[in-house]
């Protein structure tokens, strides 16, 4: 009582615990949701978004002011009439927007190149210059810094060419806009983003979120580059800066800042006009990345976790350590497709670390209460081994030792049964199945292994309806639900294609609380008293053609003779008619029971009428009227149709000798349940004198007939026909049964499995 008392208390502790780990997992996950460790993060990022290149804008150009232009063209800085040739040069070659990223902020020492080059860019109208913004310090606030008005004045636009850096110092992310003390300034890219693009199409720019995250194309060399001194000297090609966005900026090494970012781990490889092109490629194509909000991030973290929670309860350990890796994996596919077809970045890597560390948090409580559980039992196996005379193992070590040690001696001495078990099985002389509660081998001798190696099966683990349907019996096909879960099972006779005949029984093994707990199915070859029963046959059959030859001479001669009294004459006759009676009815028998029968889907209504019409001139003779009832639907049979007509035939020919003229004979066709599924069944009825409970009891005994007077017909059969049908339906695998008292008629049911109705266990 103790021990059933105990188990839904380690039951309900093991809900209670998987209860509180659920929630304080919830409760972790979700801060670190809303609040996740970037620099984690980051490192998956960088990886997505280097897997993540793809074709750069072919409509932008970089015009780089590098090593080459200034050997060619002096020191930086240059005076300002070589910009304001440059703003002249790309106008007139056809650029469709100029972003001269080189900020002019304070005036040169000639204004006249200041005027110079705000009348470029004013006669240009395409050209939009950075602005920056500037620390003050802890006591004043950022300011903008751009370039002088002359120069400012006839720039298409101006915005703020502001870099952002995450907490490693890396380049990841641009702000559409930036705070300006009360207000919002724009930043470059997003002026000549809108600027630009074309009408109706989607601007990222005007979503609620302060930062985007930017999809690099690829490392600064995916985009044409054109030096600065090659471009000003009409070296480039018109065709090259036609139509295009053209960036101008500071890329020789020292002479600019640059910034690390997710493509360029080089601190120096990434220029901040080559970052300009990077978030104007981005912004044009789409391809911009929206973090995920938090409530998304809370979502899609708890989602796994509960998930793999559910696991934890419904599934073994096994499939839970599948389950811990699936999820991680769905995790970060999941996060991976989101970045590259969706452009948004949820990231992963809390999820998925957070799963792992819950995965071993259960599994290291899981093992110590199995630990606790494998050391009671082992110590209750130990007690019943030493009952029994065995020497108590010595252990040593520490706990997990010492509970190997225990069931190692625990599983010797169980395996010194399964031998003894396999052994016994073995030396089994008929082939022989040992299956699990789902009707799956687990053991098979080898008998039967040698019985179905020819088809080439794998025994363990098999289904047995799959392994006996590979004998291909015939006439019989087995479903996989068979066996079924009952004590009772009737043998089975197997006849194969190859002329072997086996014996199928099957025994249900129940557990000690007398549930199922599986199958043995043994296979006994009978292949040798099928001959014997075929020769017998062939035997009857000589006999019987013995038999009948003089009874029909007898017959002819009796025709042909006049001269004998009519009275002797009639005598002999009727021996002669009587001895062709009893060698086909005893024909008949021993057909119906040893003959395999062969069967087909066939309408018990149509027999029973094939059979009404066969005794009809009989009926007519004697007045008796012959009513059918029921089988206006088909009754579905498995049967042999020659076999199934004699069988009506002989009852009804049994209640037309016993019913008096002018009375009915009713057959009643229906289906009726019974617990093995739908049967067809056909009720014949007479108005006769009947049977008593005794003579009921034998009717089916062969040469047992019945006298009642006034019934000569009765005393002229041999007894045989109601053995026939009784041997018959029982090969179909039916029952027949007689219900009859004094007085009242008799009734002789047939009862069938119905065909293609699906049974019932």
């Amino acid at each position: 009582m103790r021990e059933t008392g105990s188990r839904p208390s380690r039951s309900g502790e093991r809900r209670l615990s998987w209860l509180w780990l659920a929630m304080a997992a919830s409760l972790v996950f979700a801060v670190f949701a809303v609040r996740p460790p970037s620099r984690i993060d980051n490192v998956l990022y960088d990886v997505l978004t280097r897997a993540n290149a793809h074709p750069a804008d072919d409509s932008i150009l970089i015009v780089d002011i590098d090593d080459r232009s200034l050997a060619r063209m002096g020191a930086w800085p240059w005076g300002r009439d070589t910009h304001a040739r440059m703003v002249d040069q790309l106008t007139q070659a056809g650029a469709k927007t100029i972003v001269y990223d080189v900020l002019f902020s304070q005036p040169s020492r000639d204004p006249a190149q200041d005027r110079a080059l705000g009348e470029a860019i004013a006669r240009s109208g395409r050209v939009y210059l950075p602005e920056f913004l500037i620390d003050g310090g802890e006591q004043a606030p950022p300011r903008v810094v751009g370039s002088i008005s002359e120069i400012a004045r006839g720039a298409a636009g101006v915005g703020l060419a502001h870099v952002r850096f995450d907490d490693d110092g890396v380049v990841r992310r641009m702000a559409p806009f930036e705070a300006n003390g009360p207000s919002l300034k724009p930043d470059l890219m997003t002026v000549v983003h809108r600027a630009t693009r074309p009408p109706g199409s989607p601007d990222v720019t005007r979503g609620n979120e302060q930062t985007l995250l930017i999809s690099f194309a690829g490392p600064p060399s995916i985009y044409r580059h054109a030096s600065f001194a090659s471009v000003l000297d009409g070296e480039v090609p018109r065709e090259l800066i036609a139509g295009r966005t053209v960036f101008v900026g500071l890329t020789a090494p020292g002479l600019g800042p640059a910034f690390p970012t997710p493509v360029t781990p080089d601190a120096a490889s990434m220029t901040g006009v080559q970052l300009q092109a990077s978030v104007l490629d981005a912004l044009r194509s789409g391809r911009m990345i929206t973090p995920a909000g938090p409530w998304s991030r809370v979502g899609f973290s708890l989602t796994l976790l509960w998930l793999l929670m559910i696991g934890f309860m419904a599934l073994p350990p096994r499939a839970n350590l599948l389950l811990t890796i699936g999820l991680c994996l769905v995790g970060l596919a999941y996060s991976a497709a989101l970045f590259w077809l969706g452009h948004i970045w949820l990231s992963p890597i809390t999820t998925v670390i957070g799963l792992q560390l819950v995965a071993l948090i259960w599994g290291w409580g899981r093992l110590g209460q199995v630990n606790d559980l494998i050391g009671r039992e082992l110590a209750r196996v130990r007690a019943v081994v030493r009952g029994r005379g065995a020497k108590p193992a010595a252990f040593s070590g520490d706990v997990v030792t010492r509970q190997a040690s225990s069931l190692g001696d625990a599983i010797t001495r169980m395996d010194d049964l399964r031998r003894f078990s396999a052994d016994a099985l073995f030396s089994l002389p008929d082939a022989t199945l040992v299956a699990n509660e789902q009707g799956r081998v687990i053991a098979a001798n080898a008998a039967a292994q040698a019985l179905f190696k020819p088809h080439q099966a794998t025994l363990n683990g098999a289904s047995l309806a799959d392994l006996i349907n590979l004998l291909d019996p015939l006439g019989r096909r087995f479903e996989l639900d068979w066996p079924q879960a009952t004590d009772r099972h009737d043998p089975i006779d197997l006849h194969l294609p190859d002329g072997r005949a086996f014996q199928l029984q099957t025994v249900l093994r129940r557990d000690e609380h007398g549930g199922p707990a599986g199958w043995i199915v043994r296979l006994a070859d009978i292949s040798i008293l099928t001959a014997a029963m075929r020769q017998r046959e062939q035997a009857l059959q000589l006999l019987t053609h013995d038999m009948r030859s003089p009874q029909t001479s007898i017959l002819a001669l009796l025709a042909t003779t006049p001269d004998l009294p009519k009275e002797t004459a009639d005598r002999i006759a009727a021996y002669a008619r009587r001895t062709l009676a009893l060698a086909d009815g005893f024909v008949q028998l021993a057909r119906a029971e040893v003959t395999p029968v062969s069967l087909e889907p066939l309408d018990l209504a149509d027999v029973a009428v094939e059979a009404i019409d066969e005794v009809w001139p009989q009926s007519l003779q004697r007045k008796i009227r012959i009513e059918q009832v029921g089988g206006e639907a088909p009754l579905m049979v498995l049967g042999d149709r020659s076999v199934l007509a004699r069988t009506f035939v002989n009852l009804l020919g049994n209640a037309l000798k016993y019913s008096p003229s002018g009375s009915t004979i009713t057959v009643n066709l229906a289906e009726q349940p019974s617990p093995s599924g739908p049967v067809a069944c056909i009720a014949i009825a007479d108005q006769g004198p009947g049977f008593s409970r005794e003579e009921a009891a034998t009717a089916f005994r062969p040469f047992q007939r019945f006298e009642r007077p006034g019934h000569e017909l009765a005393s002229n059969g041999v007894g045989l026909g109601l053995a026939f049908v009784q041997a018959a339906v029982a090969r179909h695998g039916g029952e027949v049964s007689c219900r009859s008292e004094p007085g009242v008629g008799a009734e002789f049911t047939v009862r069938l499995p119905r065909h293609g109705v699906v049974q019932g266990g």
